[in-house]
């Protein structure tokens, strides 16, 4: 499952949004897990990407205090969310206030995940200007990452992602 487009969708009284149909999983309640971000944004991540976190984190906090430290950090911040019936999920005030959000909420698709942010927080790139993030999707390729090849030679055409 990837996350494309962007939205703005609205917050009813109960600080529900409805994912887009496009965002659901065949049965229309994709498992995922919420994120504060870096840059005043929430991050929603497939649970199963999650879960490879999750089991990474396991080998290497056991006996380590600065990890454990930090996964004890991490699991008071994240929220597990599962959409209702019509696909939407609850989001909690208090963290809709922490990044701006008490009405307009964009909804932006980042591939691997989801970014919720204020309207006024989302700067997005003109496509005249793609170089600016096609470079740092060549320096993810270069890496082998996660079939991102692939999706740099769509991007970007055949050849060029060498």
């Amino acid at each position: 499952m990837f996350f494309c487009g962007d939205f703005s969708p609205a917050l009813d009284p109960q600080f529900r949004i409805t994912l887009p149909s496009a965002w659901r999983d065949g049965e229309g309640k994709p498992h995922l897990v919420l994120f504060p971000g870096r840059d005043r944004d929430l991050l929603l991540f497939p649970y199963a990407m999650f879960r490879d976190f999750l089991i990474r984190a396991r080998s290497g906090a056991l006996a380590n205090p600065a990890a454990q430290a930090a996964l004890a950090q991490i699991g008071r911040v994240v929220r597990d969310i599962v959409p209702d019936k019509q696909g939407r999920i609850k989001l909690e005030k208090e963290m809709l206030a922490a990044i701006g959000v008490d009405k307009d909420l964009k909804m932006i698709g980042a591939i691997t995940h989801i970014k919720l942010c204020a309207p006024q927080n989302w700067q997005p790139v003109e496509l005249a200007d793609a170089g600016v993030f096609l470079d740092e999707v060549q320096k993810l390729n270069a890496n082998d990452s996660d079939g991102l090849s692939m999706l740099l030679e769509k991007l970007v055409g055949k050849g060029s992602a060498q």
